[in-house]
């Protein structure tokens, strides 16, 4: 709740002037009557683009072809998950950078027991996720608010139901819920887990919110925030509790962690934190923020309602350094969201570093819409904050597309021709290629991830001299590139680069992304 309970502007009109109480009390009954077409028409705009998301998670399950470049790999990790090149310390080729932990690869392997093949099995589990995601982000706005005392403040189920839409419709949320990558199961785990810790009233349910929150980061090693914030928030509001179920979560968490590390006699977590630093990259920062404009209305919303937010419950937080009064469940959801918020804005200077991509946003607007809503269920019906903030959601889910898969110049870059795909198949050596998916359909293993060797090589971390040895004595049968250029890219250092124009000087374009590369002769 905001503040103490104020009289509304009927039970002031009484006392008032009558013509002053008469403008006052059809003001307050015109405000009252605009908050179901406002709510109503924002709900219709949600409801139709969410449509088109659905409709764009589909048609993503059902393409065969590359949708980003990461998929691939992640295919290859899990088709790798049971053998011995699991977080493999060798150097040698095959050299394949297991990039998280194995969460995600063990729900896509379980999946691909009943999907035509893993990467249907991934966009699956990809999709499943966002759905939960956008369910457990409108449980936590019910969870941290209180029911309305009168008919004047906003329905909160209106108000969650509103933030569940919204944040569906959200660039990086929606695109990145097309893709077989890790995010979205790791933040469905994550709000699982903050939900779970602020409904709890005991250390059961509080150790239960807090294993969640490390099933997060064993889908994705980064996923810290939501954890850090129960951990934190609780210490301080329940500490006997916390303590408790924070001594359970780290014995548990660091079984897999001890097994992972011994049955692959180090290798886990060079994988996963060794080969995970890569350099910085200012204009990377950039690309990627360009790449999110689109979502700029939405995120000047988010900043200044967790600033406002800031504001009205500091008093409480110097009261959880004193303890000086109990708190609601209510007051330590908003404060867990609000920690863990600043938390995910620390993390976002991540997205200065080589290969960094617009995922790196999906929590930050995940939590920051939470609070969004939270703020919301708070405001009168019909005032003008409410009105504003309903609007600009209604006005960010508008501009939005209301369909990503059906773009020509996406689906026309994605789907390179079946005769390249045949070639592949045929090959009798291996193939290179920057699109492993395509590698993957055809059957072929991907010998090394272009980026990222390319990434490790100039932090010295990895010894390219045997791949540029294997290119240069046309070891593979042809290689596949995202350019034409004869210049290196971020996914080829100058050594490989140079080797590839030595040993395969013939360039044919077979698809609007993708050249063909091919020995003399």
């Amino acid at each position: 709740m905001i503040g103490a309970p104020r009289t509304t502007a009927i039970e002031r009109s009484f006392t008032a002037p009558p013509q002053v109480a008469r403008w006052i009390s059809i003001r307050e009954q015109v405000k009252l009557r605009l908050r179901a077409p406002i709510v109503g028409l924002l709900l219709v705009i949600l409801t139709l683009h969410s449509c088109g998301v659905g409709l764009d998670l589909l048609a993503a399950i059902r393409d065969p072809n590359e949708l980003d470049y990461g998929e691939g790999i992640v295919w290859q990790q899990a088709a790798l998950l049971l053998s011995p090149r699991l977080y493999s310390t060798a150097s040698s080729l095959p050299f394949i950078v297991f990039h998280y932990p194995p969460v995600y690869l063990l729900f896509t392997r379980a999946l691909g027991l009943i999907t035509p093949n893993l990467l249907v099995a991934g966009r699956v589990l990809t999709a499943i996720s966002a759905g939960f995601v956008a369910a457990m982000a409108a449980m936590l706005v019910l969870a941290a608010s209180t029911p309305a005392a009168t008919t004047r403040r906003l329905p909160r189920i209106d108000v969650a139901v509103a933030i569940c839409l919204s944040l569906l419709c959200v660039h990086a949320v929606r695109a990145w819920a097309l893709f077989m990558r890790v995010d979205m199961l790791a933040e469905a785990f994550g709000l699982a887990g903050m939900l779970v810790s602020v409904r709890s009233r005991s250390w059961q349910g509080l150790t239960a919110g807090m294993l969640l929150c490390a099933i997060a980061t064993y889908c994705k090693q980064t996923e810290l925030p939501a954890g850090l914030a129960v951990a934190i928030i609780m210490m301080l509001r329940r500490p006997r509790d916390a303590a408790v179920a924070v001594s359970i979560s780290i014995a548990v968490g660091l079984v897999p962690l001890v097994a992972l590390q011994w049955f692959t006699h180090g290798g886990f977590l060079e994988h996963i934190i060794y080969y995970n630093v890569n350099r910085m990259s200012v204009g990377g920062g950039l690309h990627t923020l360009r790449a999110e404009k689109t979502s700029i209305l939405l995120a000047l919303t988010i900043v200044f309602v967790v600033g406002w937010l800031c504001l009205l419950h500091i008093r409480s937080w110097r009261s959880a350094l004193t303890a000086q009064r109990p708190v609601s469940g209510v007051q330590v959801a908003r404060e867990i969201l609000l920690l863990e918020f600043m938390l995910s804005s620390v993390m976002l200077l991540t997205i200065f570093k080589s290969g960094s991509n617009i995922n790196y946003f999906v929590d930050w607007f995940c939590v920051g819409l939470i609070l969004v809503g939270t703020l919301l269920s708070d405001l009168p019906a019909g005032s003008r904050a409410s009105n504003v903030l309903l609007a600009l959601l209604g006005v960010q889910a508008a501009l939005a597309p209301a369909r990503l898969m059906s773009n020509a110049a996406w689906q026309a870059q994605s789907a390179p021709p079946a005769l390249l795909l045949s070639r592949i198949r045929q090959a009798t050596r291996p193939v290179a290629s920057e699109n492993m998916v395509l590698l993957m359909s055809a059957g072929k293993s991907v010998i090394y991830e272009p980026a990222i060797v390319t990434e490790l090589a100039a932090l010295g971390r990895w010894d390219e001299r045997p791949l540029v040895k294997m290119i240069a004595t046309r070891g593979f049968a042809f290689m596949l590139t995202s350019d034409g250029t004869a210049w290196p890219t971020g996914r080829r250092s100058p050594a490989v680069n140079a080797a590839m124009q030595d040993a395969y000087p013939k360039v044919e374009q077979v698809a609007p992304d993708l050249w063909l590369r091919l020995p003399p002769g």
